[in-house]
């Protein structure tokens, strides 16, 4: 399993708030910019974020985002499934109709049990356990 670049571009949107929205609102044009991230695809994931209430947006000269809740409540679960859905391996662990062979799958308890791994592996993590991991300065 990749994990897609919408889910780490999202990830990496949401530590950047986190880190530099302590005192002021983000906008994105800055998280783009320090990203060296399109301001225009952050933007869509920031409504996918928004909808599942992980930002907050903030109108007005001082607008901009921030949090919808504070990092150590964000789960990386909560915002890959936000952007990019359901973990999923294979199609047939959360439909078993897309699959004739579901009932006598010899490896159906291969994947489930990969499946699960992932998610509780994603659902450990919080966004405030980013902030104790040090940033690589870029030169």
């Amino acid at each position: 399993m990749r994990i897609k670049t919408r889910v780490r571009y999202a990830v990496r949107l949401m530590a950047d708030i986190m880190i530099h929205g302590k005192e002021n609102n983000v906008p994105l044009k800055d998280v783009a910019e320090r990203q060296n991230l399109s301001k225009r695809y952050l933007s869509h994931l920031a409504i996918h974020l928004k909808n599942a209430q992980l930002l907050k947006s903030v109108w007005g000269m001082n607008g901009g985002y921030k949090l919808g809740r504070h990092a150590s409540e964000i789960r990386i679960i909560d915002i890959m499934e936000a952007v990019d859905g359901p973990v999923n391996i294979i199609d047939c662990i959360s439909d078993p109709t897309c699959c004739e062979r579901h009932d006598y799958c010899e490896c159906l308890e291969v994947w489930k049990d990969i499946n699960n791994g992932i998610t509780s592996t994603l659902k450990r993590y919080t966004l405030e356990d980013l902030a104790c991991v040090p940033a690589v300065v870029q030169e």
